[in-house]
């Protein structure tokens, strides 16, 4: 039996080194802070990156200013980092760094070359992907008005601050311009459901709610969106092309930019998160531990 508590103690330790590990790696929360882009992998752009951006891939892009420059970013991660290969007219600006693992960047007021993360793509990845699923289960208390030039699109947020629409991606191309009323919300969720999804709709809004607001994409493999879109862009599984600015983070598949990502980290509150892998193992452990306690005692 004494063998067994050996073993046993050995299990709950490499678990909580385990969770220790996980609970290490970054949050939801803090990538759409924190981070301009995440994109899983090949990234290219023809325009400017404000924020900070992770490119599992390889990337092809001009500048990345990290704005605002006082920004702290995660620990081990510069304003770029590039799993694969840097190419293009790539130029760090404001003295930010950069980490590539092949290919050239240049670098403007002081910035320099610095070594990889000690994560991967894949913690982005497992974070985003998990995020993204909890949303799209989260039930609908907001709806969108009667389909109209310049619409208001009025939220209604419960008691925790959250307002979510869940709508198809015809619901969203039949728009063709509208406001959004934050009408008090902290966040404002639209999980867009269909595979391909294209938005042609001009946002009246200004910037007001980037920081707010979140487009989650859950089901879609294209996203198109051909006019300035305001709010954080998830889009797990979709090739994303813009054409015109996004105010806020993107994290997509793969991307291909034509228009620049302003960097408007979300700063809204987010519905509690599902438990972690390592932690719900720990968990498992531990009420294992104490049913075998309970019955040697019986």
């Amino acid at each position: 039996m004494r063998r067994f508590f050996a073993l046993l103690s050995g299990l709950v330790l490499s678990t909580l080194g385990a969770s220790s590990a996980f609970a290490a790696s970054l949050d939801a929360a803090t990538i759409l802070k924190d981070f301009n882009a995440v994109v899983y992998t090949d990234g290219s752009t023809s325009s400017d990156i404000e924020g900070a951006a992770v490119i599992g891939g390889n990337f092809s892009g001009t500048s990345v200013y990290q704005i605002p420059r006082t920004t702290t970013l995660p620990s081990g991660y510069g304003a770029l980092t590039v799993f694969g290969n840097a190419s293009g007219s790539i130029h760090m600006e404001n003295g930010s760094n950069a980490y590539f693992g092949g290919g050239t960047v240049g670098f403007n007021g002081g910035g320099s070359y610095i070594s990889a993360p000690s994560g991967t793509i894949s913690d982005f990845e497992k974070t985003m992907n998990s995020f993204s699923s909890l949303l799209a289960s989260l039930a609908s208390n907001s709806t969108l008005p009667t389909t109209d030039n310049n619409e208001v699109i009025k939220a209604t947020p419960g008691a925790n601050g959250i307002a979510v629409f869940n709508i198809t991606a015809d619901q969203l191309a039949a728009i063709p311009s509208y406001k959004i009323d934050l009408n008090g919300a902290s966040t404002v969720i639209f999980n867009v459901s269909g595979t391909s999804v294209t938005v042609n709709a001009t946002d009246e809004s200004g910037v007001t709610g980037a920081d707010n607001i979140i487009w989650n994409f859950f089901d879609a493999t294209t996203v198109t969106l051909n006019r300035e879109f305001v709010g954080t862009v998830l889009a797990t599984k979709a090739a994303v092309t813009n054409s015109s600015p996004i105010d806020g983070t993107l994290v997509a598949k793969s991307w291909i930019g034509q228009g620049e990502l302003h960097n408007y980290g979300f700063d809204g509150n987010l519905p509690i998160p599902v438990p972690e892998p390592a932690s719900l193992a720990l968990l498992g452990v531990g009420l294992f531990v104490l049913e075998v306690v309970r019955r040697r005692r019986a």
